[in-house]
């Protein structure tokens, strides 16, 4: 049972003060050995935070600083994020570094993409290739037996700790952690999306962790390592992607794994929405009319994103897909180039890029993002009324 926190308010300005002032020092450190010593520091009062699964002055500190000062806080952000995702596990008598791996799945699919519980076999082959292809000689291994949307994996420091000690846990154990699938949220149909797969590994403290980290190996084995794991992951996972087109990530810590993905789902979406309409309504990439803009939250609540709206070439008026292309941080400019770069590539001809910028719309009846479509207005993404094959399932 969850005991009631005496004065926890106080305690946590206390603490959210604490943590801004001791990222602000630690941005402007002019040397390693100051950095070291407000790293420890830093460390030591988030770890404590987060160990007892209250995060709330990490998370306090962070909004004061994105609003005051950009590199404290990327400083802050980035130890809080490496003491969520890695702990300390015992196993032997010996303490180990334990460490939150994601491996990530692009996939795209007419039909409902899966979240499922993974048979026994198959975790059995992941975690042979994981084991051969990745880790150090010592290292250990334990996966969670479940393909996760982004929608069902943990969002708060407090709550990625949790799952990397429940891991380390079955690394010690040598043992699968199951996931019961009853509590998790049900994921948001998307045409295109990610899954993830949980992995936890765990080495002696000091101990490598990769094997491309060992003494007398190559680092750049990693290369190929990291390639030859993907086209096997590839094979293993096929039955459980059944319907889906699917590509592989490469693994790594949880936080930067998630950022890559959203990264790389960008233009997959993108390819993958030129070729649902081809799949679906015989509709080829040159025949498409591309719109997009951006969209921003005049509020500042949220981030920018482009949105791509997809139509026959002769029907201005229409938007039969859409895409959201979030912005994660890159400058307007760069991203419109990098978007007609990609319609140019899926050879979709004709571009309609809107200089001005429109208001962060959804529709009120459904939720779904408003698309802007070649005549300069925002409307709802409807398939095309004489196309006679429909989608099996919502894609949004």
């Amino acid at each position: 049972m969850r005991r009631t926190r005496i004065s926890s308010r106080s305690r946590q300005s206390v603490d959210a003060q604490t943590l801004g002032k001791l990222a602000r020092r630690l941005s402007e450190s002019g040397s390693r050995l100051e950095q070291q010593l407000w790293q420890r520091r830093l460390i030591e009062l988030i770890n404590d935070r987060i160990g007892r699964r209250d995060d709330d002055a990490v998370e306090a500190a962070l909004d004061d600083l994105a609003r005051s000062n950009q590199p404290a806080y990327d400083e802050l952000a980035d130890l809080a994020e490496s003491c969520a995702e890695s702990t300390v596990v015992e196993i032997d008598g010996q303490p180990h570094d334990a460490l939150l791996l994601v491996l990530p799945l692009l996939a795209w699919s007419r039909y409902r993409l899966p979240t499922t519980t993974l048979a026994m076999p198959v975790c059995d082959s992941l975690r042979a290739h994981v084991t051969g292809h990745l880790l150090a000689r010592d290292a250990r291994i334990a996966l969670a037996d479940y393909l996760f949307s982004i929608d069902q994996l943990p969002e708060a420091f407090a709550d990625v700790r949790r799952q990397i000690e429940q891991l380390g846990d079955a690394a010690a154990e040598g043992i699968t952690l199951h996931i019961d699938s009853k509590k998790l949220r049900e994921p948001v149909a998307m045409l295109a999306d990610t899954r993830y797969l949980l992995i936890g590994i765990a080495a002696r403290q000091g101990s490598a962790l990769y094997h491309w980290q060992e003494s007398g190996v190559d680092p750049d084995s990693k290369i190929a390592a990291l390639a030859a794991f993907s086209e096997q992951v590839a094979a293993v996972l096929q039955p459980a992607m059944t319907g889906c087109r699917f590509r592989v990530l490469p693994p790594n810590a949880f936080h930067a794994s998630l950022r890559y993905a959203d990264r790389e789902l960008r233009e997959f979406s993108l390819e993958a929405a030129v070729s649902y309409l081809k799949l679906a309504y015989d509709f080829a990439p040159g025949a498409l009319t591309a719109a997009y803009g951006v969209f921003e939250d005049s509020s500042g609540a949220s981030g920018g994103e482009v949105r791509i709206g997809l139509a026959k070439s002769n029907q201005d008026d229409d938007v039969i897909e859409g895409i959201v292309w979030p912005l994660l941080g890159d400058d307007d400019e760069q991203t419109m180039d990098e978007v007609d770069k990609a319609l140019k590539t899926l050879s979709v001809n004709r571009a309609v890029a809107h200089a001005h910028r429109f208001p962060l719309e959804f529709c009120d009846d459904c939720g779904a993002p408003m698309f802007p479509n070649a005549a300069g207005h925002v409307v709802h993404a409807e398939p095309p009324e004489e196309a006679e094959d429909r989608p099996a399932a919502p894609l949004h």
